[in-house]
């Protein structure tokens, strides 16, 4: 009697152990192509982010210096009366973080407004102070000057139609130090002496990895005394 039946075949497949490895080996290949991809992408973030802190710093000090240049110098106290002013009123300072910069009262012509008991131009001032970690400016308008385009600005959570809220310069500042040279490039803490001033802008920022540090520094020298 003949045997019909037909051969068996082998069964194909891995074995647990060849499973094992394969997983492994897949796991061991994932993790470091992951770990490529987030160094990477905390690469590209830190870059952008460091490049954005370089273009602030760059705006910042380049309006610092056009309003110091344009002004009539730094002043220790503020001339115009701020009535949100801290105690005691304004004072520049690096330890408070204050510099007060006096600017000339203008016209919407762009006319200097002279103060006839003094043939020289009414001031206005310009307070730049740090709120946690922003550096703000706030407008003193001198309301002796008829026709002044200036107007006073307040704290943000005081602001109203009659006083707009002070200006944001710049975001992740640090410090803001200033330096004050005489004639003689020597340095001198009075500002009625200062004839040039060192501005060093530190900024400081939270990203992947370690925080992002910038210093900027720039040397700016008076060009109007009136």
């Amino acid at each position: 009697m003949s045997d019909n039946r037909l051969p068996c075949k082998r069964q194909a497949g891995f074995t647990l152990v060849e499973m094992t490895v394969v997983v492994t080996v897949l796991a061991i290949i994932g993790v470091t192509f992951l770990g490529i991809i987030v160094n990477y992408f905390v690469v590209i973030v830190r870059n952008n982010e460091l490049t954005s802190m370089t273009v602030n710093s760059q705006n910042l000090l380049r309006s610092t210096v056009e309003n110091i240049r344009f002004g009539d110098g730094v002043e220790q106290t503020n001339q115009v009366y701020d009535p949100n002013a801290p105690a005691g009123g304004w004072s520049t300072s690096d330890s408070n973080f204050v510099i007060i910069i006096a600017v000339p009262a203008e016209t919407s012509s762009h006319a200097y407004i002279i103060d006839p008991s003094t043939g020289s131009p009414y001031m206005n001032e310009l307070v730049y102070y740090k709120d946690g970690e922003t550096l703000m400016e706030r407008k003193l308008a001198n309301p002796d000057a008829t026709g002044d385009t200036m107007v006073t600005t307040c704290p943000p959570s005081l602001e109203s139609s009659s006083c707009p809220s002070d200006t944001q310069l710049a975001n992740y500042v640090n410090s803001m130090l200033f330096t004050l040279y005489d004639q003689d490039a020597a340095v001198t803490t009075n500002p009625a002496l200062a004839r040039s001033i060192g501005i060093t802008l530190n900024m400081q920022r939270n990203a992947p990895g370690e925080p992002l540090n910038l210093t900027t520094t720039t040397r700016v020298t008076l060009r109007n005394r009136f």
